[in-house]
């Protein structure tokens, strides 16, 4: 990839699966600045690699204003190391939140599971009720 390689709104639809209303969304947010020719525009190689970041950092299940922040934190031309260290400290934070939420998600599922056989318990029984002139 070159420096000086463009790309439209719609290549960067595309490439990252985002719509036009989110790719917009995220220029008002000052997480991507495309520069505009006319009524287009024209996204740098920079801009893709910041949507290649947001993109990893929201599938994370970071909030947008968590995103921005660690994009700039890797973006910083000062303090790398102190800034990856206080990335790999959120990872980890965001790493055992999503366990947590896993576990819910796991006892939900259980819960689901009781509860559909309870309620293919019932449907047996009115169907046995019915053949037996129930």
């Amino acid at each position: 990839m070159q420096e000086d390689t463009t790309y439209s709104i719609k290549d960067m639809e595309r490439e990252f699966g985002l719509t036009l209303r989110t790719l917009r969304y995220y220029e008002e947010r000052g997480l991507v600045r495309p520069v505009r020719r006319g009524a287009l525009r024209v996204y740098s190689a920079k801009d893709r690699e910041r949507l290649k970041l947001i993109t990893r950092f929201k599938a994370l299940g970071f909030a947008l204003v968590e995103v921005k922040e660690i994009v700039e934190l890797l973006e910083a031309p000062r303090g790398r190391r102190k800034n990856l260290h206080g990335l790999r400290s959120r990872l980890s934070e965001q790493r055992e939140l999503l366990r947590e939420q896993c576990r819910e998600l796991e006892k939900v599922l259980e819960l689901m599971e009781e509860t559909l056989t309870e309620v293919n318990g019932e449907i047996t029984a009115q169907d046995d009720g019915n053949l037996h002139g129930g």
